[in-house]
């Protein structure tokens, strides 16, 4: 009975939570208003006799979903600190309080809409936002004809370094062997690459500096390549894939960098309800003293407060070699240390 209490609440908290609904769905049709004006500026400068007014539209309808998932850590913010505020101007939190309501019941109210909020934009990182960008990319690579789908990839093995240019259709390579001085001695291109397990069976070969051509061979225990994901960046990709891809590079700065990012998004939540528990802290601290605007400000000076934070440990680990799941996790828990200790002084 009592964590169906907490969970869904009496009145009051329903009430709250409703709140907290409203402010949120306003700020996010807000800022996901602002960020549409400011893509659309952005594509129309690729406006084009292929890339017509209703394509940028078309493109803009498919990065919607991630649109409204990269603003939605700032409206969160905003909108929980906004209203917060608005239940304590209306006499609402003190009435609340009065009634024997603790401050973390009345947060967790304030949060509901957040952490649902949360969930979801976890299953689309996973199941659609992937999907809907890449098809936003291939769309916009077929009607630009200014745009292009291809890939390139390097990778070293053995006094060989080469060149990966991936076409979609077919697949190409340059390959560069270095003596003992590790010098250039050789050149090759190939038109026609077949990438199997572990092998690469290297065909139309022509040798670069003077053009003539030389047999097909096959590069036994070729290195490997990382995945190809076809148009999706690291912000784009699933976490599974991301994952993946991280596992699959041999590179370790490269690959510190991508651990980074995997753990980011991992750790993202986390960090989101960490920096509001923060936020509405200070703004509990602050009631009575700030309006409606002051705390608009307050919610983007302390997000953009917190991203500086997390690119400053994110950083740090790399520079000194540590987990970067270390780095963003220390990172959340002093923001949501500093928070509870100010609540329990309100």
């Amino acid at each position: 009975m009592f964590f169906y209490n907490v969970i869904f609440g009496d009145t009051l908290d329903n009430l709250f939570s409703r709140y907290a609904w409203r402010f949120l769905s306003l700020t996010i049709g807000i800022f996901f208003l602002l960020d549409l004006i400011l893509s659309f500026l952005n594509e129309f400068e690729d406006l084009s006799d292929f890339y017509s007014i209703d394509k940028i539209f078309l493109f803009l309808f498919y990065s919607s979903l991630d649109a409204v998932f990269d603003i939605f850590p700032l409206s969160a913010i905003v909108s929980t600190i906004i209203c917060i505020g608005a239940i304590s101007d209306s006499g609402e939190l003190i009435a609340a309080r009065v009634s024997g309501k603790g401050l973390y019941r009345i947060i967790f109210a304030v949060l509901k809409p957040v952490i649902v909020g949360i969930l979801l934009m976890i299953i689309s990182w996973q199941f659609f936002i992937p999907s809907l960008q890449e098809t936003a990319n291939k769309f916009k690579f077929q009607v630009n004809e200014n745009l292009s789908d291809t890939q390139e990839q390097w990778v070293f093995k053995n006094d060989r370094f080469s060149k990966v240019i991936d076409k979609g259709d077919r697949k190409e390579v340059k390959i560069y062997d270095l003596n003992e001085k590790g010098d250039i001695e050789s050149i090759v291109v190939s038109k026609d690459l077949e990438i199997t397990k572990n092998d690469w069976t290297v065909k139309q070969v022509k040798d670069f500096r003077d053009n003539l051509t030389k047999s097909d061979f096959v590069w036994e225990d070729a290195p490997k390549l990382a995945m190809n994901f076809s148009n999706k960046s690291l912000k784009h990709m699933s976490l599974t894939d991301n994952y993946i891809y991280w596992q699959s590079i041999n590179e370790v700065a490269d690959r510190n960098k991508v651990g980074y990012e995997f753990w980011k998004k991992i750790l993202e939540p986390i960090s989101l309800l960490c920096l509001i528990v923060f936020a509405l802290a200070i703004s509990l601290r602050a009631i009575g003293r700030n309006k409606s605007v002051d705390r608009f400000v307050l919610g983007i000076l302390i997000a953009f407060g917190f991203n500086l934070l997390i690119k400053i440990f994110g950083n740090i680990s790399l520079i000194m070699g540590w987990s970067a799941f270390w780095g963003i996790l220390l990172s959340s828990l002093i923001l949501l240390y500093f928070g509870i200790r100010i609540i329990r002084r309100v």
